[in-house]
């Protein structure tokens, strides 16, 4: 094991976990290595919870959380982080809501004093609500002339049908205007609650100290009896489906591969990450990369790539496994053809252990990197109490790579990569002819972002 292993396991030692008599979860890490003060609160809410009809409600309210509170407007906000020298982050994904600060550690208290305030006390002013969601939909129009977000989209709600994974992040334009102040106040209501939320600090402060700093400003953070609605089955294809999206002007054909992947509590994962590495994870070394852009040119990007899933509930949502590449109209029927011939091939023939020893090399650097910085710790804690890992699972994640022997890993590409998918072609249809066979069903449609 390398220095840099040594130092982030005893880094991983020092840390200690705290549930309030709210039902806030604390887990508090000491990295010593400078005065840096680093929070997250990751409040278990996300897109999955936008009310029909409302899709982007739970992306709307995290972005109007700091824009004034009881004591300060979002200018004073904005001035009185500046003046601390702290930087306020919030992000909404699928499954949860983030808001992070990070400041220097003499900061640290009157950063969580104003961070508080901004959780606990917002007011959701009336002309930030209609300036803020003006601004989204704003970026969702102009987005719609974007082949690469048209494509993410339209990929999502084939994939995922009428599960609420299928809408992003963002709403539609439609779901935006339907939703009124008193739906952000509703959903702050029923989801920004302590025990609804794991809050992460990472900083060089003695772990007791810094969890004694968080309960002086969130332990009055009231609790409140958790209604949330059940999150239905993923329902993944289970045929081998190809939709033809016409986008007028474009000389470009966009094109997606999606399926069905594994969750992260899987005992296959990190075998998987192997398949997904060596077949089209890894850049310029992948199999995917090598023959649709290296060897044929058609493509100047081509990956593979597969996220781990979500657990709410004691509920495990598996992941997708994602394949794709842009190439010009002309060549797209024969660089579709290559990216399921390699597919097949991975499944049917395997890899070889040249393969297997660069992929290997490759997590033994990438993993170790991935506890350097003081976000990096947080997610890396996030994941383990999700997952009911260990904390130092990501170093016996590397221990496990290490052993694994070419046929573990050519089992594994017969066992999770895709038989059934869908594919997305986003090209103008005026110019490129889907041609290929061998499908259960293929469809030509004309570009409508579904927001029903």
């Amino acid at each position: 094991m390398n220095l840099i292993l040594v130092m982030e396991v005893k880094m991983m030692d020092n840390i200690k976990e705290k549930v309030l008599p709210n039902g806030l979860n604390i887990i508090a890490v000491q990295k010593k290595k400078l005065p840096i003060f680093q929070l997250s609160l990751i409040i278990n809410v996300g897109s999955v919870d936008d009310p029909k009809g409302k899709e982007g409600l739970a992306n709307l309210t995290a972005n109007l959380i700091d824009e004034g509170t009881k004591k300060y407007n979002t200018i004073e906000i904005a001035e009185k982080f500046e003046e601390l020298g702290t930087n306020l982050s919030i992000s909404v994904d699928d499954w949860t809501t983030n808001i992070s600060i990070k400041s220097l550690t003499q900061n640290a208290e009157k950063s969580l004093e104003l961070l508080s305030d901004i959780i606990l006390n917002p007011t959701f002013p009336k002309e930030e609500f209609e300036k803020i969601k003006k601004r989204i939909i704003s970026n969702i129009i102009s987005q719609k002339s974007d082949p690469d977000y048209v494509s993410s989209i339209l990929l999502s709600q084939l994939l995922y049908k009428d599960h609420p994974l299928a809408h992003p992040t963002l709403g539609y334009e439609s779901s935006l205007l339907n939703i009124k102040r008193e739906d952000v106040i509703e959903f702050y209501n029923n989801f920004y609650i302590p025990n609804n939320s794991t809050l992460i600090i990472v900083s060089d402060l003695e772990v007791n100290k810094s969890i004694r700093i968080v309960e002086k400003f969130f332990s009055k953070w009231q609790k409140k009896a958790l209604n949330r609605k059940q999150i239905s089955d993923i329902d993944y294809p289970k045929s081998k489906e190809v939709y033809v999206y016409h986008f007028p002007g474009i000389n470009q054909a966009f094109v997606f591969l999606g399926s069905k992947g594994i969750s992260r509590d899987n005992k296959d994962f990190n075998k998987f990450r192997v398949v997904n590495y060596i077949l089209g994870g890894s850049g310029f070394s992948s199999r995917i990369v090598k023959t649709i852009r290296v060897k044929y040119g058609y493509a100047y990007w081509a990956y593979s790539r597969m996220n781990g899933g979500y657990k709410r509930d004691n509920k495990v949502f598996e992941g997708s496994f994602i394949a794709g590449f842009s190439t010009k109209v002309e060549s797209g029927n024969h660089a579709i053809e290559l990216l399921l011939d390699e597919i097949s091939k991975a499944i049917n023939e395997g890899f070889k252990e040249d393969e297997l020893k660069s992929a290997k090399s490759y997590y033994e650097g990438s993993i170790a990197r991935q506890g350097q910085t003081y976000s990096q710790v947080a997610n890396i804690i996030f994941n383990a109490k999700l997952w009911n890992l260990p904390y130092d699972y990501w170093i016996k994640d590397i221990e496990e790579i290490k052993k694994l022997n070419l046929n573990e890993v050519n089992e594994t590409a017969k066992k999770f990569l895709p038989k059934d998918y869908v594919i997305l072609v986003l090209a103008d249809t005026s110019q490129f002819k889907f041609n290929l066979k061998g499908f259960d069903k293929i469809e030509i449609r004309d570009f409508k972002i579904n927001e029903n």
